[in-house]
């Protein structure tokens, strides 16, 4: 399967989560779906090749020495998995409150206003 038809199913996915988003909130979300999928394709992609490859790597640096370094995949993949995790968390904050979130909140509104009139 190509790159791009990798992405294209993950836009699916995400977009299908993320569906009921508010629509004065759907173009900013949109966007962060899409980099979304682009980020979690890249990142199989750099794991795979952290995988074969190792976390570190032997290579010759210009004075042609042989030196031990960290694979730029393995640093590429850390770089990314944050950034993923930032679009990830972001994406979250516009999903509607579900019908459970809102009877907690109530809940502990209630709460603090019986406790509020207890004497002391």
């Amino acid at each position: 399967m190509s790159k791009e038809s990798e992405i294209k199913r993950e836009l699916k996915k995400l977009q299908k989560i993320f569906a009921d988003i508010p629509e004065d909130k759907r173009d900013l979300v949109d966007g962060l779906i899409e980099n979304a999928a682009f980020m979690v394709v890249t990142l199989r992609d750099l794991a795979a090749d952290v995988a074969k490859n190792g976390p570190v790597i032997t290579a010759v640096n210009g004075n042609g020495f042989e030196v031990t370094q960290e694979n730029p995949a393995q640093r590429s993949y850390n770089s990314m998995v944050q950034k993923y995790t930032a679009v990830m968390k972001e994406l979250n904050t516009y999903l509607p409150t579900t019908r459970a979130q809102e009877v907690a909140q109530a809940g502990d509104l209630l709460k603090a206003f019986v406790m509020a009139g207890k004497p002391q």
